[in-house]
């Protein structure tokens, strides 16, 4: 599908999306195994959302259309044997895909580039059946500056960056699973503006190759999906983990921390009633919960990874400021400038800074089974920002896996997001205790 095709106005009330193009992964791939559901008819739900809906959110900067209904129908001829066979997909356009081109959010430097091989996360995602519907949307230049995607709730609104694309798109019910990437807060940003399930696992836990690096001790690969049971499902697929486990019985006597870090002060008032709501509401059900005091430096850890983000940045974008510097936004090279600034010296006491994080919170974080605050500071701002991660990216720093679930909306009908935080390499107890959580918070991401 050429995606000019798909390129035409849309109603700022968005209509609703069809059954088959909610279901989540899981809902799917059950109703495949009933006989209700095939391949080809959950794909074209998919597509003909896209065809709907993506002239106003710009979710997709290209659909395959007819490889997509070709490997569908193949599986409904030939008959499904692997885990995620038929399970619709979307790619950010910064992972390299040997079919179609991978623009790396930068279409004026990189015009319909074309790379020559999957990334190893692509191989495995075609090796596990799924329908690759096309890839999805990056903000300006891969960062954190507004780009063309919109949210899919409010076409004035941003659906955050850099995985702006992929958020929305799971978000609209166009896929019901993108695979995203995060070094501050790329995936669970726009899973919070947008309204998905977004999860950011443990560095590493997916090969990080064949995709536009940023900074390598912070660049993680995830899920931006509809379910806790969608997260859980593609890490265990991913990873081969079988502690990833979504059939387990869900549990209301978890220990929950809080951390009011002093962004506290930043945030919506109504946004942080509705999350005190919600600490109510677990607690309720049975949940204990208490307040983590954290030491100093954790009230600083951020100004250790502004040096981290703009020394890795510099260097992994020396080139285009190089040669392109004329297509380069005024943000971008004051952003390039300053990581040049910083010392090789700057660098090393920053990442010493994080280790000592990482070796505090182990310490804190022993007598709770999870940490929770808010995603964002509100609902999703005027599209000319991308607004703040400062919830989000210190767990980027820190490596620790962390998912934000779509609970409630805010006074503007938008969705915000609760945060949930685990330990580092315990991702599979982090989203057991997710599910937890969103069995007994509910959730928001079917609703219109």
């Amino acid at each position: 599908m050429d995606i000019s095709s798909v390129d035409r106005p849309v109603t700022a009330k968005r209509p609703a999306a069809s059954r088959t193009a909610m279901l989540t992964a899981t809902e799917g791939l059950r109703a495949l195994d009933q006989g209700t559901l095939t391949c080809e008819a959950w794909a074209r739900a998919c597509l003909e959302r896209i065809e709907e809906r993506n002239g106003g959110v710009k979710a997709w900067v290209h659909v395959n259309a007819d490889a997509a209904l070709a490997h569908a129908r193949a599986l409904d001829r030939n008959g499904r044997s692997r885990l995620f066979d038929g399970v619709p997909l979307g790619l950010k356009d910064t992972i390299d895909t040997a079919d179609m081109p991978t623009e790396l959010g930068d279409p004026e430097i990189f015009p319909r580039r074309q790379p020559q091989s999957d990334a190893p996360v692509v191989s495995m995602a075609r090796n596990f059946g799924f329908t690759i519907l096309g890839k999805n949307t990056v903000s300006r230049h891969a960062i954190m500056l507004p780009g063309p995607a919109r949210n899919p709730h409010d076409l004035t609104r941003t659906p955050a960056a850099s995985s702006a694309g992929s958020g929305a798109a799971v978000a609209d019910f166009m896929t019901p699973i993108s695979i995203g990437t995060q070094t501050a807060g790329s995936i669970l940003r726009p899973s919070a503006f947008c309204g998905a399930v977004g999860f950011k696992p443990t560095l590493d836990a997916i090969p990080y190759v064949g995709i536009r690096t940023y900074s390598r001790p912070l660049d993680v690969i995830g899920p931006i999906c509809r379910s806790v049971e969608d997260a859980t499902l593609f890490m265990r697929g991913f990873t081969g983990d079988p502690r990833f486990d979504a059939t387990t019985s869900v549990r209301t006597d978890m220990r929950v921390g809080v951390w009011r870090t002093k962004d506290f002060d930043k945030a919506d008032p109504a946004a942080l009633a509705i999350f005190e709501d919600k600490l109510r509401k677990l607690e309720a059900a049975g949940a204990t919960v208490r307040s983590l005091v954290m030491p100093a430096i954790f009230e600083t850890i951020g100004e250790a990874q502004d040096v981290i983000m703009a020394y890795d940045l510099a260097r992994e974008y020396a080139d285009i400021k190089r040669h392109h510097a004329d297509k380069c936004d005024r943000e971008l090279i004051e952003y390039l400038e300053l990581g040049e600034s910083y010392s090789a010296d700057d660098y090393a006491r920053a990442l010493d800074a994080a280790d000592a994080c990482r070796r505090a919170f182990h310490d804190l974080a022993r007598d709770v089974d999870v940490l929770v605050m808010p995603s964002t500071l509100g609902e999703a701002p005027e599209a000319t920002s991308t607004g703040s991660s400062a919830f989000i990216r210190i767990w980027s720093l820190l490596h620790n896996p962390s998912i934000t679930l779509p609970v409630s909306r805010g006074p503007a009908g938008l969705p915000l997001g609760f945060q949930v935080v685990g330990c580092v390499k315990e991702d599979a107890r982090l989203l057991y205790w997710s599910r937890c959580i969103e069995t007994i918070l509910g959730s928001t991401a079917h609703i219109a």
